[in-house]
């Protein structure tokens, strides 16, 4: 006889803090070539800010070469990003331009801040999703997440193999910073870096809420957080709040249209879940509140697969995505759960014969 599961088994658990993550580098280290656009566009509105934007133009000649270089390209080597931008911080004197862009750079990606806004996603659940798009966007970084009773970390380990501008732990450090402001009004408890000061420490305070302390061993920014934050076994990417939110809102859906099937249930669960990173089988058996073994045999039942059922939903996202015209591949392989932007480009070649790219090109021309 199986066993149903529920998740009551999850509501008592202790809070305990997760294992510190390993590391993990890429062999080749790239950047995407939007990123480092976005990067551009945050300088030219800096300078704007500060009423230099005169000098934008100066700028924008020193980096020509690189441009040129990448151009058409998805990715760019991480290596002179990093030398570029210390060239720009001598030539506009800003010993802090990293800190100083980083706000302005978090608020290039309009479409997917306004979808972590409306996703009334806890704390620790946003951080996860901040982790996976830096990760998808760019290689410099290998970035943690760790939870315990009323704190949250996240540490950037800088990749040991390329060259990794202070300006860009800097940057990133304050980009996440400013998202959390401006989505839970939230700024950190303490931040440590690397890197020696470059300014005062109160230019560091103003821009990132609280004084950091340098020349430390690792690069971490740490929350307080009001609530408790608990361990979850099915996935650690998913915090217990979010769980029960997607469950409330599966079983709402099913009773709003009177009855189902499970191949349904499911592709709702997958259009759920996919921005949290690929759903597992085991993950959508527990929101389903059935055994991974019960779940296979009922979607057999109607034909189909949880494997076959990703991969339609990712299809039918992704054309949704491409057609739309307003995000980056990058962005598309993040909200489709893709660990990177190569994965999500042969997954969609294999489905359609044809590069994302190309489909993109394809459909805008006919509708011309």
């Amino acid at each position: 006889m199986e066993t149903e599961v529920s998740f009551q088994s999850v509501k008592g658990m202790p809070m305990v803090a997760l294992r510190s993550e390993k590391p993990v580098f890429a062999v080749e280290p790239t950047v995407a070539a939007d990123t480092v656009l976005s990067h551009l566009r945050a300088l030219e509105d800096f300078l704007v800010s500060v009423n230099r934007e005169s000098e934008y133009f100066s700028v924008q000649r020193m980096v020509e070469g690189l441009m040129e270089s990448f151009a058409g390209q998805c990715r760019v080597s991480a290596e002179p990003v990093g030398r570029n931008l210390d060239l720009i911080s001598d030539w506009l004197g800003e010993d802090a331009l990293g800190l100083r862009l980083g706000p302005f750079s978090s608020r290039q990606h309009p479409r997917l801040e306004f979808f972590f806004k409306q996703s009334h996603l806890t704390l620790f659940d946003y951080c996860c999703m901040l982790k996976r798009h830096l990760t998808i966007t760019t290689d410099v970084f290998s970035v943690g997440v760790e939870r315990s009773a009323g704190e949250l970390t996240l540490t950037f380990h800088p990749h040991p193999d390329v060259y990794v501008s202070r300006h860009q732990i800097e940057g990133v450090v304050s980009s996440l910073c400013d998202a959390v402001l401006d989505c839970y009004g939230l700024t950190p408890s303490s931040i440590r870096f690397t890197t020696p000061d470059a300014i005062a420490p109160e230019d560091y305070q103003c821009v990132l809420g609280c004084c950091p302390e340098f020349d430390q061993s690792f690069t971490q920014v740490t929350f307080t957080c009001a609530n408790e934050i608990c361990d979850f076994e099915a996935s650690p990417s998913l915090s217990a709040q979010a769980f029960r939110d997607i469950q409330a809102l599966e079983v709402a859906h099913r009773q709003q249209v009177n009855e189902e099937s499970w191949t349904q249930r499911c592709r709702l669960l997958l259009e759920l879940l996919l921005s949290y990173g690929e759903p597992t089988k085991i993950l959508l058996a527990e929101l389903l509140a059935v055994t991974p073994r019960t779940l296979q045999r009922r979607l057999a039942d109607e034909g189909t697969s949880c494997r076959e059922l990703l991969a339609d939903v990712r299809l039918t996202k992704a054309k949704e995505y491409l057609l739309a015209n307003e995000l980056s591949l990058d962005d598309i392989a993040f909200l489709l759960g893709f660990k990177d932007t190569a994965v999500f480009y042969r997954a969609f070649k294999q489905w359609t014969r044809m590069t994302p790219g190309e489909f993109r090109a394809m459909r805008s021309e006919h509708y011309r």
